[in-house]
């Protein structure tokens, strides 16, 4: 997954900065989300990693999928990410064209995971403490997953915070380990 990000982070640069040339980062990202919803499909990924199949038969599927909705642009990015064969990252570069997007709108995404359902209190606080950390509007996804046991985790980008009983626990195990 790390090495596709590694791939992905250029060509989704390049679409940023002519995105952002031409103020049309909204149709570059519904574009971008077609097009990586289309990469997702197993037959495509099949197709994508089939060496029977040339870079013009792969880019013909797209084209023919996403018809009109298809800009010179996107089918430029389609044909160099083909020959390179880097079409098997095009979720991440839509993933990372996101978060550009996110950035240069002053706009977070954090997700927060607990182990209960999160109140409307509780998400008021979190997303006031996070808007302030963050100096942006942050876009909070709220999860739940019950082996926490207790506590939150949040994580916004690189960045993670793990307030949970079970990491506690495991570092008290640890601690005792040793």
């Amino acid at each position: 997954m790390a090495q596709l990000m590694t791939i992905a982070r250029p060509y989704a640069e390049a679409v940023f900065a002519l995105a952002e040339d031409a103020n049309n980062l909204a149709g570059w990202s519904d574009e971008l989300a077609n097009l990586a919803t289309i990469s997702k499909d197993p037959a495509m990924i099949a197709m994508i990693k089939n060496p029977a199949y040339t870079a013009d038969q792969i880019v013909s599927v797209f084209t023919d999928v996403m018809g009109d909705n298809l800009t010179t642009e996107g089918k430029s990015l389609l044909n160099a990410m083909a020959e390179n064969k880097r079409l098997i990252a095009l979720a991440d570069v839509a993933e990372v064209f996101e978060t550009l997007k996110a950035e240069a709108e002053k706009r977070v995404r954090a997700t927060v995971i607990s182990a209960r359902k999160t109140t409307v209190e509780q998400k008021k606080k979190l997303s006031a403490a996070l808007n302030a950390k963050f100096d942006a509007e942050v876009e909070i996804n709220y999860e739940e997953d019950s082996s926490l046991i207790g506590g939150i985790k949040i994580k916004v980008g690189d960045w993670a915070i793990d307030g949970s009983a079970l990491s506690q626990l495991n570092k008290l195990g640890a601690a005792i380990a040793q």
